[in-house]
């Protein structure tokens, strides 16, 4: 259908087609919770208005999955559709639909963009055979504070990083170039925007209090790069920013996303958001709610049902209004219409099977796996000898399948590859035993055992939304295996699985060696026995900093300077009570053997305006693996007008270092690198001197001048 089509299809619908086209429904309402995955994720909603006809005017729907759901609601839908327009279908895969990936911050430790774009576009073909046309991915929310739930579906404190991985996810998901997309890619869903995940204390759905200079230099840049990736949706955030619910700012919304961010596609709330206006007390009720977000430029309104409610008294009294709503119609229309769906609303349900968990993505699943592990210690207790192979594994997952996290969508349990059943994939020769307490364990088996793997972590339904924490250390009994296990003298190390950064600080002591594997997904068995079998080699480097303590948080590599920098001294900027700095800091990350930088050298000390340098240097791999190395440059301005970080991180590469080799390394500075925000919200460079650091923050490579 050409867009005149589109335009004129548009002028044939009534008001109430309109609306019904910016709001969205849950599929139950069509067909009766006859499938598992109809289920809703968020508060409930009032459902008196869907009713008769108005039901047959709804632009989409969530929460169902199958082909067969998809098309048995899509046919009932259009057998009562006046216009016979498509229904959109959305969905929460947000590291993989059926086959499922590590979760998003998982994935951010591996820092490489073809990775995640891998993993995007396999959830993608997985929901696209579904029937499932939107996801509500990537989250690229900037986050700092690991008591907040959500970390996990984010890609760390970093904002750079952030904003690269979430564009390099919509790629992954559209699969096309400008915005468009392949037959099998789905549209992306930004979100949360904006700064959702600078809630205060770290508390979900809390109000996020910040300047705008923070705002635009840090929490504000990762949507800024992801935009670039022109994903077809943006979700508004549940937060107030400002003083105002982001879901009826006006600045938020027009002014910054629409304006400054140049975003021309669909805004959708959040789950309920609009109705939650309410709550925030800025809407005095549901009519004001509705009115105060179509303003700001929701185009659609999730599950609750204000906009229906209200949209005859808002036009009558706001008539310019229908102007927006046109707006917001047609690119719904138009989206539909890119997707194809007026010529065929329908999915292959014989094609489903096929597609999902197919042993490509299975594969894919395994080795991005690999890449996503964070070896945080290893006192040559990793990997496992060869000549151990009468081996206990201890702890809540020794014999765990519940290793997807808490966005597992319509991943199964039943799928998932245990440690165990990784181990014998590996060698078929060791003699596993498994148990959930050393006490289970018979002391003439311990004794006979060669070595031990305790297997510990956080359970995936104590992270996610609406998990926020006050306390993120290990459990108290989870400490006590590990010292007990201590005390046997057998050769052990630790594997743990959380969905965010721990406080380790009173266990760490006790462990040689400690890989954490996030929630790995359908193949974590599989990925893990490889690593800690020495089949290959851990890789991943942090890209959310460890607190020592729960209290430590939030805590970040690039923190503000201080007058009184943190030292020994009790007047300075520390804890009196806590050691100075992350337990693990950002970018920490060990391999077996460990790479060796040597070699450093730079094309010119100083810049000026229109030239780059050159900084170039050798990374070697002493060891039998190959493996892919991530180095990081980070610059130290000397002195500033306004405050900066103490280190921000500028360049990094991912660079593939094969067995006992060498290769060269390149990064180029230009004068942008060096600019920054200053207190005017204008982007400066000032004449000085900047220490440029590769990896290690202790000790700068080079000096180099802006003149």
């Amino acid at each position: 259908m050409d867009n005149k089509k589109i335009i004129e299809l548009l002028q044939k619908m009534t008001l109430a087609e309109k609306i019904g086209q910016l709001s969205q429904t849950t599929g139950e309402h069509y067909v009766g919770k006859i499938d598992s995955e109809m289920v809703e994720t968020g508060p409930d909603f009032p459902d008196h208005m869907l009713e008769g006809d108005t039901l047959y005017t709804m632009g989409s729907i969530i929460g169902v999955s199958s082909a067969r759901i998809t098309n048995l609601i899509q046919s009932k839908y259009l057998q009562k559709s006046r216009l016979k327009i498509p229904l959109l279908f959305m969905h929460d895969a947000i590291h993989g639909y059926r086959t499922i990936f590590p979760i998003p911050l998982g994935l951010s430790c591996t820092w490489d963009e073809g990775i995640v774009q891998q993993a995007a576009a396999d959830t993608a073909s997985e929901l696209r055979a579904a029937g499932i046309h939107v996801n509500f991915s990537p989250m690229v929310d900037l986050v700092r504070d690991s008591r907040w739930g959500r970390v996990m579906e984010s890609f760390g404190e970093d904002h750079l990083l952030s904003g690269n991985l979430g564009r390099a996810m919509i790629r992954g998901y559209q699969k096309g170039e400008d915005g468009e997309f392949a037959e099998s890619g789905v549209a992306a869903c930004l979100k949360h925007f904006a700064a959702y995940g600078a809630g205060i204390g770290g508390k979900d759905y809390n109000a996020v209090d910040m300047s705008w200079r923070e705002f635009y230099a840090y929490y504000g840049k990762p949507y800024e790069i992801a935009l670039q990736e022109k994903p077809k949706f943006v979700m508004s955030s549940f937060n107030t920013f400002n003083g105002v619910p982001v879901s009826a700012s006006e600045q938020m919304m027009k002014e910054i996303l629409r304006g400054t961010y140049q975003f021309d596609n669909i805004v959708i709330s959040d789950w309920g958001a609009v109705a939650e206006l309410q709550n925030h007390r800025v809407a005095g009720n549901g009519k004001e709610a509705a009115e105060m977000a179509l303003k700001a430029g929701i185009d659609i309104e999730m599950v609750s049902t204000l906009y229906l409610e209200h949209y005859e008294q808002i036009l009558e009294e706001n008539p310019a209004l229908i102007q927006d709503i046109d707006a917001a119609v047609l690119k719904i229309l138009q989206l539909k219409n890119e997707m194809g769906l007026f010529e065929n609303p329908f999915v292959n349900e014989a094609r489903e099977n096929e597609v999902l968990m197919n042993p490509r993505f299975l594969e894919h699943a395994k080795d991005i796996a690999k890449r996503t592990c964070v070896l945080l210690k290893n006192e040559q207790m990793l990997p496992i000898s060869k000549e151990y192979k009468k081996i206990i594994i201890v702890g809540p997952f020794a014999g765990s399948n519940q290793l997807l996290g808490n966005w597992r969508c319509k991943g199964s349990f039943d799928d998932v590859v245990t440690l165990a059943e990784g181990m014998k994939r590996v060698d078929d020769s060791f003699d596993l035993q498994v148990y959930e307490s050393l006490k289970d364990c018979p002391q003439a088996e311990l004794e006979q055992s060669d070595y031990i793997v305790v297997a510990v972590g956080e359970h995936w339904e104590l992270s996610g939304e609406g998990h926020s924490s006050v306390n993120i250390d290990l459990e108290a009994s989870q400490q006590q295996l590990i010292r007990e296990v201590k005390q046997t003298n057998k050769p052990y190390a630790c594997i743990c699985f959380s969905g965010r950064p721990l406080a380790l600080q009173n266990i760490i002591d006790d462990i040689p060696a400690l890989l954490w594997c996030w929630y790995p997904g359908t193949q974590a068995g599989s990925a893990i026995a490889e690593l800690i079998t020495g089949q290959d080699t851990p890789s991943g480097k942090l890209t959310m900093s460890f607190p020592r303590h729960s209290a430590q948080a939030p805590i970040y590599y690039n923190e503000y300077s201080t007058g009184r920098p943190a030292n020994e001294s009790s007047y300075s900027s520390r804890y009196q009570d806590c050691e100075i700095g992350p337990l693990f800091p950002f970018g920490h990350g060990l391999t077996y053997t460990g790479a060796q930088y040597s070699d450093f050298k730079i094309s010119r000390h100083h810049l000026t305006a229109g030239e780059e340098l050159t900084i170039s240097f050798q990374v070697s791999n002493p060891s039998g693996y190959d493996y892919s190395e991530i180095t990081i440059l980070y610059i130290e301005d000397l002195v500033s007008k306004a405050v900066r970080p103490v280190r921000e991180m500028k360049k990094y590469q991912v660079v593939g270092v094969p067995a006992h080799q060498t290769v060269n390394v390149q990064m180029t500075l230009a004068l942008d690198d060096l600019q920054y925000l200053d207190t005017s919200l204008q982007q400066t460079v000032e004449t000085g001197k900047f220490n440029i650091y590769i990896n290690d923050l202790d000790h700068p490579v080079f000096t180099i001048e802006y003149r």
